[in-house]
């Protein structure tokens, strides 16, 4: 019999986060206009623990930035954890999680919008965090 973890949600600064892959900057603004609206924040972005890099959620992450955000909800996790299956977003094949890190963190180029494709199982949590609760210092 497995029992399955649960994700531990923390709040870590913006600053600490690395965009991952190119993001569709129309969208970004929708869901900032979406996100203003509701007040809150529901989604917490996943973020590979040790380098910040968002796993799932760049549009996220730069909507947070356009609304002037300091701290966003994460999930911290590791590649290694068996709850995250990542493919390539188009073929779905298995992606290799190393170049993920080389690229962003050595090479410091972004992939292109729709290149990885993240699943988590079991889903990841939700959250009601109040935007105001994410701009303080």
């Amino acid at each position: 019999m497995s029992v399955d973890l649960p994700y531990c949600v923390c709040v870590k600064p913006i600053s600490s986060l690395r965009q991952s892959e190119m993001v569709d900057e129309d969208h970004v603004h929708r869901l900032a206009a979406t996100i203003r609206r509701a007040g809150k924040w529901t989604a917490p972005l996943p973020v590979e623990t040790s380098t910040g890099i968002v796993m799932d959620g760049n549009h996220r992450l730069r909507a947070a930035a356009v609304l002037g955000l300091r701290f966003l909800p994460c999930v911290a996790l590791d590649y290694v954890d068996p709850r995250i299956r990542v493919t390539h977003w188009k073929t779905g094949e298995p992606f290799c999680v190393a170049a993920i890190a080389k690229r962003i963190l050595e090479d410091k180029d972004l992939f292109p919008y729709k290149t990885t494709r993240h699943r988590f199982a079991p889903i990841l949590p939700t959250t009601e965090i109040a935007l105001s609760l994410l701009t303080a210092p």
